[in-house]
């Protein structure tokens, strides 16, 4: 299954936020927003025995942290 190239951020969008441009990072941040949204779903009982799904806030600060210091790390080795 080849992925579609538009649905990708750009490699020079990824190039700043590697750099530590403020603003490719707050855009990648933005871009994976509702994916860490959907993987932050946890089940909830409310007040009448109820369950349904909502984001655990804790969790997606966790992943979003997780993501930025992948991003500070990343280092391209040129052969």
């Amino acid at each position: 299954m080849v992925k579609d190239v538009e649905k990708c951020p750009s490699y020079h969008l990824i190039s700043l936020a590697v750099d530590g441009d403020e603003k490719a990072l707050h855009k990648l941040l933005q871009f994976y927003d509702a994916y860490i949204s959907k993987a932050s779903l946890r089940p909830l009982l409310d007040s009448c025995g109820n369950v349904y799904m909502a984001v655990d806030i804790e969790l997606k600060g966790r992943i979003r942290e997780a993501l930025l210091q992948m991003i500070y790390d990343f280092e391209l080795k040129i052969k």
